[in-house]
């Protein structure tokens, strides 16, 4: 189930609406999110949720009290046909302070720009408007694609783990971080 988030306010692009996703997502995403090919270098399968998006709206535990989530998840969405066509996430945030990057995109719509296009806008949220210093997001050394991505938007490549454990699977992997200074000078 989706956590019940603090804030999660809706950012705007170009060409997309990074926005909370609701259950009218359900069919958008059952076109895409549990491909394989979607986590050929995620480090694991698509789950049960991902293969069946109606889950994530399910409590499957409604008597448990649950405090807010301070991780960000949003449902990215075409301005041109209104559909979701991807999900990008700030989770495991510690402390306010630092949080992972994550990101995924139908297939469909690889090599547009659209990864890019939201994680800009999602980096200059985390930046202006919340009190997290860090980013920082894996990619395995195969996945080009992503690696160009992070690397685009403004992230430093801080090392490489060799045969490591990326979520559930050994690869080697880049470590990228982005930091507030960062941000700052790239601004300035």
């Amino acid at each position: 189930m989706l956590n019940e988030y603090l804030w999660i306010p809706e950012l705007e692009t170009k060409r997309l609406i990074l926005r909370k996703l609701t259950p009218d997502d359900v069919e958008d995403l059952r076109e895409w999110l549990g491909l394989d090919i979607v986590y050929k270098y995620w480090g694991r399968p698509a789950n049960k949720e991902e293969k069946n998006p109606e889950l994530m709206f399910i409590d499957p535990r409604p008597h448990v009290k649950r405090k807010p989530s301070h991780d960000f998840k949003w449902g990215v969405e075409s301005k041109e046909n209104n559909k979701i066509i991807g999900i990008i996430e700030v989770f495991d945030v510690e402390n306010d302070r630092l949080g992972k990057i994550a990101y995924r995109v139908n297939p469909a719509c690889w090599n547009q720009g659209v990864c890019t296009e939201a994680l800009t806008k999602v980096v200059d949220f985390i930046f202006s408007e919340t009190a997290l210093d860090r980013l920082h997001a894996e990619a395995d050394v195969e996945n080009t694609a992503s690696n160009a991505v992070l690397k685009k938007c403004g992230f430093t490549h801080e090392g490489c783990i060799r045969n490591g454990k990326m979520a559930g699977s050994y690869c080697t992997y880049n470590i990228y971080g982005y930091i507030r200074d960062d941000f700052k000078s790239q601004r300035a």
